[in-house]
């Protein structure tokens, strides 16, 4: 998120002044913004003291960075998820089920999700093939 030029106190000045009868042509003229910019301003932090102002955009700036966060996590999860659909055997992915759920103590749902493999597969006799009536 782009950092503003202005801080929360020539914001909220601007807000009153408008409510106290300035004009806001000659507002935006002082500050170097459009009306559309003030008018945006007025949507978004009329009735706020600049203490206020100031707390909303501390908590979105941490809202953008848990975001940030949040696309880069699901893309290495992504990535690992590759890696072990290329590089793992189901009874390699059956293991490591085992051991998250062992170290962990997370549930079935949770690890094969993780390890992206079906409740069902790791659920599935091993040395068994589906359709040749070993079961």
């Amino acid at each position: 998120m782009r950092k503003s030029r202005y801080t929360e106190e020539q914001i909220t000045n601007a807000i009153k002044d408008s409510e106290n009868g300035k004009k806001v042509k000659l507002i935006c003229d002082e500050l170097g913004i459009s009306e559309a910019t003030f008018y945006s301003w007025k949507k978004k932090y009329s009735g706020l003291s600049s203490e206020e102002g100031r707390k909303i955009k501390e908590l979105e700036e941490q809202l953008h960075n848990l975001a940030r966060e949040l696309n880069a996590l699901n893309s290495d999860k992504e990535m690992l998820q590759g890696v072990l659909k290329n590089f793992f055997t189901t009874n390699d992915k059956r293991q490591a089920v085992n051991y998250l759920q062992d170290t962990y103590e997370i549930g079935t749902r949770r690890s094969c999700r993780l390890m992206d493999i079906s409740r069902s597969v790791y659920h599935y006799p091993q040395g068994t093939t589906p359709g040749n009536g070993n079961r």
